[in-house]
């Protein structure tokens, strides 16, 4: 009979970065398992003993342990047990570590702002947080190479080791000295929530005069904000199913790697729903496809709507755009797409009506154009598992 694993898992459910990773191992065990997975006891049930991780590996005869680093002791380390580490904030000799691609999202929020039409940016993370500095590092860099200067929030010592509350202050006295209007981004959700919440305190219009852009997408707390904040979303549960491919090379002795989860898109939600630039007639233009993303609208259509020619909105769009209102139109149309392939389990043919494609042949045509893919290969991608 085959052995069935028994995995321990250490990380916190209530967010939703972990839950996600927890769908991937639950994903692997139900194609390649199946898989005995243990956690932590609910929170009315009291455990007595002294070393609950090292009563439950003797007890349970764990195989491996998926958790968070803080949970790593001495005494884990010497049980011979296999582990993966979540939120290691350093290398972690011998143990792989399930990381965020900290480069890629915060390349991704600054594109999706400069979208948006902004020429002032910022960004708000942890000083002591080495992903927040990646994702800083690489959200001012995509910035500046856009030709606009980044203005980075700076943790005081009492703010950064003592109230997060009492931080609420210091970021107001800090955004009451950046032009308006600003796009702004927050290394994750947490931070985003609280900018969110200081804007409030100091009377700034989202998104009108800042607009705030987090990492993670955790769709509870970014429906819980108000405005509803946009959020660079992960491919977790992706991530997750890497996991479980990783701990089982682990229990087979063989080599293994890091875990990267990438990010996917720019979640659009009311805290950047706004196109910032100050030419009246693209910025209607530009509302106008983004609310009309799922039919198939022409120029001709955008033209109809204000009191210029053509040529006189093409040159609009390449001066304050750099792109044709064409282009545009695809790139709008094609984010949905990608949206709905991959944050969906709609079927093609589904997402073609909805797109208002006359037909599942039209959107694959259209797809493969500006992709290189067919919607079937991109959605198996964006997911990769080795099934």
């Amino acid at each position: 009979m085959k052995k069935i694993p028994k995995i321990l898992v250490l990380i916190e459910a209530s967010r939703e970065f972990s839950r996600g990773i927890l769908s991937g191992l639950a994903l692997y065990s139900k194609i390649r398992g199946p898989w005995m997975f243990v956690t932590r006891p609910p929170f009315y049930v009291k455990d007595t003993t002294d070393s609950p991780v090292i009563s439950w590996i003797d007890t349970l005869a764990i195989d491996g342990i998926i958790l968070q680093a803080r949970f790593i002791s001495d005494r884990i380390r010497q049980s011979g047990v296999p582990l993966i580490a979540l939120d290691a904030n350093t290398k972690l000799k011998g143990i792989p570590r399930i990381l965020s691609h900290d480069q890629r999202i915060g390349r991704m929020a600054a594109e999706h702002l400069l979208e948006c039409g902004f020429s002032h940016f910022a960004f708000c993370g942890f000083d002591h947080l080495t992903w927040s500095q990646e994702r800083c590092d690489s959200f001012r860099r995509t910035v500046e190479q856009a030709g606009y200067p980044c203005y980075i929030y700076q943790q005081s010592e009492k703010d950064a080791l003592h109230s997060w509350t009492r931080e609420y202050f210091s970021i107001i006295d800090w955004l009451a000295a950046l032009p308006k209007p600003l796009g702004l981004m927050a290394c994750n959700d947490d931070r985003a929530q609280q900018i969110l919440e200081a804007c409030k305190i100091a009377g700034y219009s989202v998104p009108e005069e800042i607009a705030v852009v987090g990492a993670d997408n955790d769709q509870l707390e970014c429906v819980l904000t108000a405005p509803p904040l946009s959020s660079v979303s992960l491919n977790l549960q992706k991530a997750g199913y890497q996991t479980a491919e990783t701990m089982d090379n682990l229990l087979q002795g063989k080599k293994t790697t890091d875990i990267i989860v990438d990010p996917i898109q720019v979640i659009r939600r009311q805290s950047t729903d706004i196109v910032a630039v100050g030419d009246a007639d693209v910025s209607t233009a530009l509302r106008f496809i983004r609310e009309h993303a799922d039919e198939c609208i022409q120029v001709n259509d955008v033209i109809q709507i204000l009191c210029v020619s053509r040529r006189t909105l093409y040159a609009k769009f390449r001066k304050s755009l750099g792109r044709s209102v064409h282009d545009e139109i695809v790139r709008v149309r094609l984010a949905r797409i990608k949206s709905l392939l991959t944050g969906t389990q709609l079927s093609i043919s589904h997402i073609a009506k909805i797109m208002n494609f006359t037909g599942q042949d039209k959107l694959f045509r259209f797809f493969i154009r500006e992709t290189g893919k067919t919607p079937t290969e991109f959605r198996k991608d964006s997911m990769g598992y080795k099934i």
